[in-house]
């Protein structure tokens, strides 16, 4: 996508008119948000640690606002070469903030993309629903099953190597790659709606046609 100096200066603008109300409203709903999403965030977590059943999953208050949750050992485990016990728990918590970063990016995206029509822009809005339900798979229950891993490796052995896909994939999102993942939506998106666009103008287009040839 190549901008002109008219389409960039119109981008700008309308970044700088839609950031400050979006930045308000995940501090006013942040909480409400993350709470809608608890329920998906167990199921991926119960998928990423098969050995784990989630005893809890809640938002609570630390220094900031906080995804906590509890989990326990079902069965025994070895870990490190060591078995750990059934009925082990292991606690683990993230912040809150890092998963708003999904709305902001893909409302904004929206809000601001340039050549896009009022209702196509919420039509955009619409259609990122689904990339951002994936991005909540790939974020905070991937976070707890990599601590809650990381966290078990190191108390059994401090000096093992800790490198494995969970904890390779949190340090990616820790550095840069949360933002990465949220641009590389926001395309996706735009080429989604583009194909829904497209075939709606090629219906439109060939419906007088498909009349014209009936008897």
């Amino acid at each position: 996508m190549s901008l002109g100096p008219r389409e960039a200066r119109g981008m700008g603008l309308r970044l700088l008119l839609c950031l400050p109300p979006l930045f308000w409203a995940a501090w006013a709903w942040g909480q409400d948000y993350g709470q809608f999403f608890l329920p998906l965030y167990r199921v991926v977590l119960d998928l990423a640690l098969p050995d784990f059943g989630v005893l809890s999953l809640e938002i609570g208050h630390a220094q900031e606002l906080v995804f906590k949750t509890q989990v326990i050992a079902e069965r025994m485990i070895v870990v490190q070469g060591r078995a750990l016990p059934a009925g082990l728990t292991v606690d683990s918590h993230t912040p809150l903030f890092t998963v708003l970063i999904h709305p902001i990016v893909l409302c904004a995206a929206a809000l601001a993309w340039p050549g896009l029509a009022p209702p196509h822009r919420l039509l955009r809005l619409g259609l990122s629903l689904p990339f951002l339900v994936v991005l909540e798979c790939l974020d905070t229950p991937l976070v707890f099953a990599s601590s809650i891993h990381d966290l078990l490796s190191y108390s059994l052995n401090p000096a093992a190597d800790q490198a494995s896909r969970l904890i390779d994939w949190v340090r990616v999102l820790d550095g840069g790659g949360r933002f990465a993942l949220c641009v590389a939506a926001a395309f996706a998106a735009a080429g989604l709606q583009g194909l829904v666009v497209g075939r709606l103008s090629h219906s439109a287009h060939a419906s007088p046609r498909a009349r014209a040839l009936k008897p």
